[in-house]
């Protein structure tokens, strides 16, 4: 039987560079994902170019992590977010019929006080409004009878104002009202006097984001 050369039985130069070169590859992958934490990152050293696309999700972060000041304007589409991301961008809204009743509502509006306690309606947002602003408006209306009578009252006029309960410049009348939730929604006649329950005013209300 013919010997084989103990020479041919080692292996190539290439072929131990490499095993060696896949060895490294492996374990220094291993390395860096367990040993390698934000301490170890200088500031901006990784940019978006670094990351792979969708590669982040909102649980990558921890909370109270990332604001506002750290996205750059453009940077993140809707397409990017959570529903629940997206819909508190979103302005609030409701529509308060002339009885103070909540007819119509973007969600988690309950009216407090309705022209019982005073001239004005008090309703909680179902959260803080602190650093959240508020608009209210008007709304007119042409087929609605509000005193009772045969045929339509409309209404197009009037003045409304709206803030937020328990500032440093408001004070709600109502106990329930004194929370950080409510606000004041104020309905008046063109000439600023009270409303009356035959020509209360229907009243949209928005809270900004």
């Amino acid at each position: 039987m013919a010997r084989m050369s103990f020479r041919k039985m080692l292996p190539r130069p290439a072929m131990v560079v490499a095993v060696i070169a896949l060895m490294a590859a492996v374990g220094g992958s291993a390395y860096a994902a367990t040993k390698i934490d934000t301490e170890d990152i200088a500031n901006d050293a990784i940019t978006a170019r670094q990351v792979q696309n969708d590669s982040l999700k909102g649980k990558d972060f921890k909370q109270g992590g990332l604001k506002g000041s750290d996205i750059k304007d453009g940077s993140v589409a809707t397409k990017d977010l959570s529903e629940e991301a997206v819909a508190s961008l979103k302005p609030r809204w409701l529509l308060l019929n002339e009885k103070g009743e909540i007819e119509e509502q973007s969600g988690g509006f309950t009216v407090l006080d309705a022209y019982t306690t005073n001239d004005n309606v008090y309703v909680d947002a179902g959260s803080s409004m602190e650093n959240h602003g508020l608009l209210a408006t008007i709304a007119g209306q042409n087929k609605i009878d509000v005193d009772g009578a045969a045929g339509a009252d409309p209404s197009f006029n009037g003045q409304v104002s709206v803030a937020r309960c328990q500032t440093d410049a408001v004070e709600c009348a109502p106990a329930n009202a004194k929370t950080a939730n409510a606000f004041v929604v104020s309905p008046r006649e063109q000439d600023g006097t009270p409303t009356t329950p035959t020509t209360r005013k229907r009243v949209y209300v928005q809270v900004t984001p």
